[in-house]
């Protein structure tokens, strides 16, 4: 723990001081039955078996199909039972997960489980509700209190991953609350189920029933995948494309990074976030219709050549509107240099008639058409490369997205905006 930031050190300690207090008064103050010995042996192991097969989420964090035996915890035993669970479920994980959560990752884990299923059942016996019971009454508590269950736990996780990864945890509880939520809402009502059923049937029906929440994790984890694989492929497309000229090797995949960083300083959402991505990857996928000769021509292009390499944006739209899953991103690769005057091509849109991600990419395009060596000049600094896009701010570009931008550098490399050249001219990119 001695590289990490002293922000969550701190937000550590907290948490575990508050679990482990918590799981102490709890557990010691129940008077313990055989009955409660069965369930909790039972529903560890299942509990275990759930957090050990996580699901990542796009910026940080996971989900597990654990969420469902905890609720059914909530509604079947006192919390002195349950929090020994959640305390299982958090630190005796294994396989790939276990080798991956370090020991203090699965005690911060557990401590957070132990507060969040805490303030579930402080919720659960505002209504008076009694376990095991399925009233109307027990019903609404038990949502409620899931609820309440679901909304701490990604608050605490995305004020830990703000911490971590110095991002606002307002900005890291939208980007996880979308793929939490969902997660949480199916699982809910499952929890009501098992619990039906282990009252009934007893612990042989409850692993029956374990088997559906693996293959409802599975469905979920085969959807993250193909998110990934998706863009995966596109860049490998692109890589395929910029094998053609040295000089812009990487270039697609550092704009969609730029670009996806300027969204999230626009505090965009994070499909968006990802909808950028993918377009700052494809948007210069049009050149594969231009000749290398003009690509890697040496010296000032003719009109003509001018004319050709100006049409890629075109082409790029026809290619990328055939591919069905990515039939949205056509209209930011064809607008991508525009300009915010409207002297941009193919279509001379200006202004806000320019799609938001066409105008980010179109910065990023620049930054880095700018910082990078091309077969006619010298690349930039960065710091020129920033004084160049300041000056062009309401002309070419979009002085919100330039800002944004200016942000992003002063935060990042602070060290890198002093003494730049004075005789910095943008590139015709």
């Amino acid at each position: 723990m001695k590289e990490l930031p002293s922000s969550f050190k701190k937000l550590f300690y907290v948490v575990v001081t508050l679990g482990l207090g918590l799981s102490y008064w709890f557990i010691s103050n129940h008077s313990w039955q055989r009955a409660d010995l069965l369930g909790l042996l039972a529903f560890a192991l299942l509990a275990v078996i759930s957090e050990s097969l996580p699901v990542s989420l796009p910026k940080g964090g996971y989900v597990t199909v654990g969420y469902a035996i905890f609720m059914t915890c909530l509604i079947l035993f006192p919390i002195g039972v349950t929090i020994p669970i959640v305390l299982a479920a958090g630190i005796l994980i294994f396989g790939k997960a276990g080798k991956e959560q370090l020991l203090y990752k699965r005690i911060f884990n557990a401590s957070q489980y132990v507060i969040s299923i805490s303030f579930a059942y402080l919720i659960f016996n505002l209504f008076n509700a009694q376990h095991a019971r399925f009233d109307i009454v027990n019903l609404i508590s038990y949502f409620v209190a899931a609820f309440s269950y679901s909304l701490l736990n990604v608050t605490i996780v995305s004020i830990t991953l703000g911490a971590l990864f110095d991002k606002s945890p307002w900005y890291m509880w939208r980007i996880n609350i979308r793929w939490s939520i969902p997660n949480f809402l199916a699982l809910a009502p499952l929890a009501i189920l098992t619990s039906m059923i282990y009252r009934e049937f007893g612990v042989l029906a409850l692993f029956l029933l374990f088997i559906p929440l693996l293959l409802a994790r599975h469905s979920f984890q085969l959807y993250m995948d193909m998110r990934k694989n998706y863009l995966n492929t596109v860049e490998a497309l692109v890589t395929a494309l910029e094998a053609k000229d040295s000089y812009t090797s990487g270039h697609s995949s550092r704009v969609a990074e730029w670009s996806a960083k300027i969204a999230e300083e626009l505090k965009l959402a994070e499909d968006r976030v990802e909808f950028i991505k993918y377009a700052g990857v494809l948007h210069d996928v049009g050149k594969i219709g231009v000749s290398e000769d003009i690509l890697n021509k040496k010296g000032q292009l003719t009109e003509s050549e001018w004319t050709i390499i100006r049409n890629h944006s075109a082409i790029g739209e026809q290619i990328v509107h055939s591919i069905d899953f990515l039939f949205d991103v056509s209209s930011t690769v064809r607008s991508h240099h525009e300009r915010f005057d409207g002297n941009g091509y193919p279509d001379r849109i200006k202004g806000k008639d320019i799609p938001l991600e066409s105008r980010i990419i179109a910065l990023a395009d620049a930054y880095d058409a700018m910082t990078s060596s091309r077969s006619y000049r010298e690349s930039l600094s960065p710091a020129e490369a920033l004084i160049e896009l300041r000056r062009v701010s309401g002309s070419q570009l979009d002085p919100d997205v330039v800002v944004a931008f200016d942000n992003i550098m002063q935060r990042e490399n602070p060290q890198e905006q002093q003494s730049p050249r004075k005789d910095v001219q943008i590139v015709k990119c």
